[in-house]
């Protein structure tokens, strides 16, 4: 018992980074690099900020694991590697963040495959695809992605070394920048806004004065300076006139009409190419349209569903072996997991496949992180259900049947 402590207790300080003593070489420490192209181009927009990060944090908030059939394989490193830590920067929700920003802004993202002395997957190391040039080799047809590193260095790495993600792309190898689409709607909505700051700070700036007819000249100049005199002294509020003397102020909208129809195309443009519902970027004209629920379940469908698939197959693809493929080895990534802060959508969704048999309640239990609950580990399936041959030949469901016994002999029978 003490042996086995002993080595618990060694691996955990493994996990831990080693104090230096006073005798031991000094480390150069150098701030870590802040410039990365795709955070500026969020920070040039809003809209695509909300956009990427939307979609960025959704995937992020859904784990990947290693399967076998139905059974999770988290004793496997790879598991391990994409349900806690990819490397010694990221966590796993960071590492999937990381990548879908890239992804949703250069068009393409790049995770490279880092081995140990022995050989074996030890880090996912997600790569600036801006930094990242791919080639093909003309007598195999392999992809090599020749990699710029700090240093000034070219790293080559074969096709099977990297996780390649693109937004879209028309042969594998590139991908389309996702915010060169978005260019000319970008810098429309930012002429219009210009403009319309520049009218805020003309808001209520002029005043207009109507004098007698018999008011002219000098005397029309001494009265000019005396209302400006006034004017100043009582800081804009009370001003007194002379009589015949009227004064009234040019009222400027501070914002331009065409502001709002420019944020609302702006907004609508990027969720079309993002293929998000718009309401969830803030367009809120049709969001009487659809509910809450209704507007989730599209953004799953249409926005994440295609994303999920890309990265379940690369996965499968770059970190399993044919043989582990044909033996049932799958990475699955749980959608389910981004509906875990709506209660009703959740309780909906377990309620269906406990009646149908898809899911046990201790299946349910487990993935609340619920104790099982006697009894629970039975298949259900709900007493109204008979087979569809047994009712077009006239049999009726029993509502003291269980699984269509007592139908399937009265079928028999007749």
């Amino acid at each position: 018992m003490g042996r086995k402590m002993h080595k618990a207790a060694a691996g955990r300080a493994r996990d831990r980074p080693q104090a230096r003593t006073g005798g031991s070489r000094a480390i150069r420490l150098e701030p870590a690099p802040y410039y990365v192209p795709a955070a500026v181009e969020m920070r040039s927009s809003e809209v695509i900020y909300s956009a990427v990060s939307r979609i960025a944090n959704a995937l992020a908030t859904m784990p990947a694991h290693l399967y076998r059939g139905d059974e999770r394989m988290d004793g496997d490193s790879r598991d391990v590697l994409l349900g806690l830590r990819p490397n010694r920067r990221q966590s796993a929700f960071l590492f999937k963040q990381a990548m879908e920003i890239y992804r949703n802004t250069e068009g393409r993202a790049y995770a490279a495959k880092r081995f140990d002395r022995d050989y074996r997957l030890c880090e996912l190391v997600p790569l600036d695809p801006t930094r990242v040039t791919p080639y093909v080799e003309e007598e195999s047809g392999d992809v090599w992605f020749c990699v710029r590193r700090d240093d000034g260095r070219e790293e080559w790495l074969h096709n099977w070394y990297v996780l390649s993600l693109f937004h879209v792309s028309p042969n594998g190898i590139s991908g389309v920048r996702v915010v060169d689409v978005l260019r000319e709607s970008l810098d429309y909505n930012a002429q219009i806004k210009t403009f319309s700051l520049a009218n805020l700070k003309a808001v209520n700036r002029g005043i207009v004065l109507e004098f007698p007819t018999h008011l002219a000249g000098p005397r029309r100049e001494s009265a000019v300076n005396e209302f400006l005199k006034l004017y100043r002294a009582s800081g804009g509020q009370v001003i007194a006139l002379e009589s015949g003397i009227k004064a009234s102020t040019l009222s400027m909208s501070p914002i331009e009409s065409g502001t709002f129809d420019a944020e609302k195309i702006t907004r609508s443009r990027v969720a079309m190419v993002y293929n998000m519902p718009p309401s969830l970027l803030g367009d809120t004209s049709s969001a009487g349209k659809s509910t809450a629920e209704e507007q989730t379940n599209e953004f799953l469908t249409l926005t994440m569903q295609p994303i999920v698939q890309q990265w379940e197959e690369e996965l499968c693809y770059k970190l399993l072996t044919p043989e582990e493929r044909a033996a049932g080895y799958e990475f699955r990534i749980d959608v389910d997991a981004y509906l875990r802060a709506s209660a009703t959508a959740r309780a909906t969704v377990a309620q269906s496949r406990i009646r149908c048999g898809l899911r046990t309640v201790n299946e349910i239990r487990r993935a609340e992180h619920m104790p099982p609950v006697p009894g629970g580990d039975s298949a259900m399936i709900s007493k109204d259900l008979a087979p569809v041959e047994l009712v077009a030949r006239g049999a009726t469901v029993d509502a003291d049947a269980i699984n269509g016994e007592h139908n399937a002999k009265k079928g028999q029978s007749e």
